[in-house]
């Protein structure tokens, strides 16, 4: 199958459309919407709690939260150059995708660990069936990876 560069999300969702048919952009809204929804969580954590245990965000002063400060600056002129480079931002969606694809079966068996972990999670921890479900979400989630490296990855 022959491919080629998607630079815009109307491109996206026309080449979905020879799998999806005409249900593609509502596939394609859906993943938008998705990938947002994982930006939440993300969010709303930098926003109240930081690195070493520090509550920092926009509602502290520069004196209070000076790393918070510093990292904000740091993304904004890293965000700045990718947009002056003329960086691919679907390319770097899906770059950004697999990593934490391929980054997730291992997390998960971190979280699974703690999670079962009766010393630190006192009467808190995991039961049975939230164990059977993170052992299928780790095995599907590995076979996925598995299959992305076997058939070499995503083109280009």
């Amino acid at each position: 199958m022959a491919t080629r560069e998607t630079t815009s999300q109307e491109e996206s969702i026309a080449a979905q459309r020879q799998f999806a048919g005409s249900s593609s952009s509502v596939i394609f809204a859906l993943g938008f919407i998705g990938s947002g929804l994982l930006a939440i969580p993300v969010l709303a954590a930098s926003d109240s709690t930081g690195l070493l245990g520090k509550r920092w965000g926009f509602s502290r002063t520069i004196r209070e939260a000076p790393l918070f400060y510093v990292l904000v600056g740091v993304e904004t002129i890293c965000g700045t150059a990718l947009g002056l480079l003329n960086v691919n931002p679907i390319e770097l969606l899906v770059l950004v995708a697999v990593i934490n694809g391929v980054i997730a079966a291992p997390l998960l068996v971190v979280v699974l660990v703690i999670s079962n972990d009766r010393h630190l999670m006192g009467e808190y921890v995991n039961g049975h069936w939230a164990n059977v479900l993170g052992g299928l979400t780790f095995a599907l989630i590995g076979v996925a990876t598995i299959a992305l490296i076997a058939n070499g990855g995503v083109s280009s």
